[in-house]
């Protein structure tokens, strides 16, 4: 356990000073989903879908470049293929996936992981440290940009703040399409050893699309929300979010933090099937976190109490982060033969 970690635990306000120095250094950016609610047409389709086992198409990549490799023992290609739904409700700039595949050698042995993206992460350079230590241990990753974001960022966006609400789930629900798809398509090429891990909101799209896939791959969800009730009614994130614009966009008289939690009831975790037989569920909690309140970590603990193994950290979400090892542990742990 980092000092960091340590210190955190004991003081316990490393996120909420986090939180005020990045409000300082964006204080230019505009408010999240200062356009308001966006497309109800877009939340019903994500709501009606989310829970669906229909296969994706097959994918196939279109490579952006050869293996190459800039220190020994990681080689990294990068490729795309089109989006496999949702489609019509992501800007054009969206619609094209793009992912890295990370590894120790060009040759695709071994187990590999999908590593799913953070909040707000343009590109991957922030993942790339935890593929870089996975190599290490023998472990392929598949780095997957998100949308709306750096090279998949539609024109008409600010920076990395979303627009709208509906932006918010379409982000969501296209990023889980994306890495079933691409753990269907790591599994047609043989390997056998799967998983699917992420940190934050990473750790809450793994978690679904680790549990909705078909190849039945171990998760890790790291520092996950059960929804984003946790994330924008009760944790820091909120402070952030133009609420007074969301209510007049919202179409309803209904307060709009209680539409909210009604649109999050459909995608909770809650609702996701227990593991199969063959899968290993890590979940990872910080016991400090003010940017994923503690309730929500046991509401997981309690909901897959039998099925899923829980670890938590001494100090909050910020100073988990900062220390990689645990994450990687897990990870790791998740192709040890118990």
């Amino acid at each position: 356990m980092s000092l960091l970690s340590i210190f955190d635990g004991v003081v316990g306000r490393l996120d909420e000073l986090y939180f005020r120095y990045h409000c300082h250094v964006n204080r230019g950016d505009p408010a999240m989903f200062h356009r308001g609610w966006g497309s109800h047409e877009a939340i019903a389709e994500v709501n009606r879908h989310w829970m669906d086992e229909v296969a994706s198409a097959p994918l196939v990549p279109g490579w952006e470049s050869e293996w190459r490799s800039d220190e020994p023992g990681l080689w990294v290609r990068s490729g795309t293929f089109p989006t496999p739904c949702y489609r019509e409700h992501l800007p054009r700039e969206s619609q094209l996936a793009r992912f890295h595949l990370v590894r120790p050698s060009p040759v695709l042995v071994g187990p590999t992981v999908v590593l799913m993206p953070t909040s707000r992460e343009a590109g991957v350079a922030g993942r790339m440290p935890l593929a870089r230590c996975l190599a290490g241990q023998g472990i392929a990753s598949v780095l997957l940009e998100s949308p709306f974001m750096g090279r998949r960022k539609p024109a008409a966006q600010q920076g990395r703040t979303l627009s709208s609400f509906s932006d918010f789930l379409v982000l969501s629900a296209v990023s889980i399409e994306e890495a079933r798809s691409v753990l269907d398509w790591l599994a047609a090429l043989g390997v056998m050893q799967l998983g699917v891990a992420g940190i934050s909101k990473g750790g809450y799209l793994a978690a679904v699309a680790g549990l909705r896939s078909r190849q039945r791959p171990h998760v890790v969800a790291f520092l996950p929300p059960h929804s984003g009730v946790a994330v924008l009614l009760d944790g820091l994130l909120g402070r952030l979010c133009d609420w007074e614009t969301l209510q007049r966009t919202s179409g309803s008289a209904t307060p709009v933090r209680v539409q909210i939690a009604e649109v999050f009831e459909h995608t909770s975790l809650q609702r996701l099937p227990r593991p199969g037989a063959s899968q290993r569920l890590t979940l990872v909690g910080a016991r400090k976190d003010r940017y994923v309140p503690r309730y929500s970590y046991e509401t997981m603990q309690q909901h897959w109490h039998d099925c899923a193994e829980m670890r938590w950290l001494a100090g909050g979400h910020v100073s988990s982060i900062a220390d990689r090892r645990p994450f990687c542990e897990a990870v790791s742990a998740l192709f040890t033969p118990a």
